[in-house]
């Protein structure tokens, strides 16, 4: 998944995390990474899958509009 690391993507081991500005570019960020990972033959598990939201917790983080916090239960 190098084609667009950071810049609409990050990727930690088995998960993937694709951002964009608006729904329209998400959609063309999310068929261009299912595409890749099709390619590759790598299979997406649905049921893991959060698409389109504000916000999401992502390797102990909150990140959203705002910016990326640490979940508050891992601070201490």
């Amino acid at each position: 998944l190098g084609y667009g690391r950071w810049d609409y993507v990050m990727v930690y081991l088995d998960d993937i995390l694709i951002f964009s500005r608006s729904l329209n570019e998400h959609q063309q960020h999310l068929n261009e990474i299912l595409s890749i990972l099709a390619k590759a033959n790598f299979q997406v598990n649905p049921d893991k899958c959060s698409v389109a939201v504000q916000e999401i917790e992502f390797l102990s983080h909150t990140i959203n509009e705002q910016g990326i916090k640490p979940n508050g239960d891992k601070i201490k």
